[in-house]
């Protein structure tokens, strides 16, 4: 029997789900996290989904390899489509851009209804954050983990928040979860770069429309220097 062993994203994932109840990973690929969640003692039902024929076929053969191929349900699918959710704890959605998982959750709503959903945007996570505060989720978790490069990680609920994300928290997550993440300061330098020369392109840009974006980039801008000062005055 096969071992598997994860790479660093993906232990952070497994260490965010809870010890007990099923779970379902979206996007499987080569099966790896759930077969090492069952490894580990994951007593529930778990599901593995795929869009394409070839990573779930990777993944049952990992599952084979170590002899848990009837342990796991594997659906050829876009998401949660067809998924039956109601025997499930929680639901991870790893290893794609922010506005594919906000439009998986958006066709899957019963995610709300007390299913911990644990969500690693590859890019757009603004976009997946706005979507989560707009449609009644409430963020739990914002973490950061090293693996090559540095990948957010965040856990959410059904459950509405009272006030909506500052433009700086669409990119970083709310302040209270991440600032005592020790890869949060260098993420902080690392969008405040970026900002300035987002800004610094569209004042020297005469294309119809820039000047709104102009302006949009430029409160962005001064709600990540405001988060700089909370970060200083917190430390």
């Amino acid at each position: 029997m096969q071992t598997v062993r994860l790479s660093r994203r993906l232990a952070a994932i497994a260490a965010l789900l809870p010890p007990d109840g099923g779970f379902a990973d979206v996007g499987t690929d080569h099966g790896q996290l759930p077969v090492y969640l069952l490894q580990n003692g994951c007593p529930g039902r778990v599901c593995a989904t795929d869009i394409c024929p070839g990573p779930l076929s990777a993944a049952r053969r990992t599952a084979r390899e170590a002899s848990l191929a009837d342990r796991i349900e594997f659906l050829l699918t876009d998401g949660l489509d067809g998924l039956d959710g109601s025997s499930l704890a929680s639901v991870v959605i790893a290893g794609m851009g922010g506005e594919n998982i906000a439009d998986i959750l958006s066709r899957a709503p019963w995610t709300k209804e007390g299913r911990l959903l644990v969500l690693q945007p590859m890019s757009k996570a603004d976009v997946l954050r706005r979507f989560l505060f707009e449609h009644g989720y409430r963020v739990e978790t914002e973490r950061l983990v090293e693996d090559g490069p540095v990948y957010e990680l965040l856990t959410a609920r059904g459950g509405k928040e009272d006030t909506p994300p500052s433009p700086a928290e669409l990119l970083t997550g709310r302040f209270a979860l991440i600032r005592d993440d020790p890869l949060f300061p260098a993420r902080l330098e690392h969008l405040l770069e970026a900002q300035r020369r987002a800004v610094a392109g569209l004042e020297h840009s005469s294309k119809p429309g820039d000047a709104a974006r102009l302006t949009e980039e430029k409160i962005t801008l001064a709600s990540l220097l405001e988060m700089r000062e909370r970060m200083e005055a917190h430390a």
